[in-house]
């Protein structure tokens, strides 16, 4: 487990693992990120969630909200129809944590509106290169709305095995196809970086030799392909779109 987000969701719901834990993960005025439990105030506790609006406007005090948590009890984490619903009516991502699989799930609604892509701040899953990447691709009508888990884990400093597995499945969804000539690349490229042979971050081609990114404990922004980076280019994508 690689971020203390997952660690603080994954301790409150076995904490409570006979109902169904929920809370609120933001951002306070100093930009430090919150894990903010609440009251499951929902009558049949141990299969479903509810936090109340009262609940909802004093624990949201002072925090820019980026996501609702809650966990499954008796299934996996994977969202049910009612959680979309829900996650829609909030217009929030909605981070799920099985007490049965141990796993969890972060799902975003068709309705969520994007942040601004430059100089975003970094919280884990919720606005990380991976997630950058995809918003890029989707504020440039490249992409469209697609479901997918957007909880990566990461084995060191490299994605772990079912990371990868999200990569490939986002890859092959959304039709991107894999470029031999990295030296000749084009706008609206995805690049992926590796450490040690295996990839560990994305970013996309903007032109001039620039490229746009978000890394871990930076605000997002152009940088350039200089050789620090581009040694480290681990493979390049592009949509087909843009073939």
């Amino acid at each position: 487990m690689y971020n203390f987000i997952q660690k603080l969701i994954k301790a409150h719901a076995e904490y409570e693992k006979e109902n169904e834990c929920c809370g609120l993960i933001g951002l306070n005025n100093i930009k430090e990120i919150q894990v903010v439990p609440c009251e499951n105030t929902h009558i049949t506790r141990e299969k479903n969630f509810e936090i109340s609006p009262k609940s909802f406007v004093e624990k949201s005090k002072g925090l820019e909200i980026l996501s609702i948590y809650h966990s499954h009890t008796i299934s996996g984490p994977q969202p049910s129809e009612f959680d979309k619903l829900s996650a829609r009516n909030w217009q929030l991502p909605f981070y799920i944590y099985s007490i049965k699989t141990k796993e969890f799930y972060l799902h975003f609604p068709e309705n969520y509106e994007i942040p601004k892509l430059d100089e975003r701040d970094y919280v884990p899953d919720l606005r990380n290169c991976f997630r950058f990447v995809v918003d890029y691709y989707i504020l440039n009508k490249i992409l469209s709305y697609f479901e997918l888990n957007f909880a990566l884990t990461k084995d060191g400093q490299a994605y772990s095995k079912d990371t990868v597995n999200i990569v490939k499945t986002f890859l092959k969804i959304n039709k991107f196809k894999k470029i031999k000539d990295t030296e000749n690349l084009k706008l609206h490229d995805l690049i992926l970086f590796e450490i040690d042979g295996y990839f560990s971050h994305f970013g996309v081609y903007c032109g001039d030799n620039q490229f746009f990114h978000h890394e871990e404990k930076f605000l997002s922004r152009k940088t350039y392909l200089d050789g620090q980076y581009f040694d480290r280019i681990h493979s390049v994508y592009r949509h087909i779109s843009c073939i």
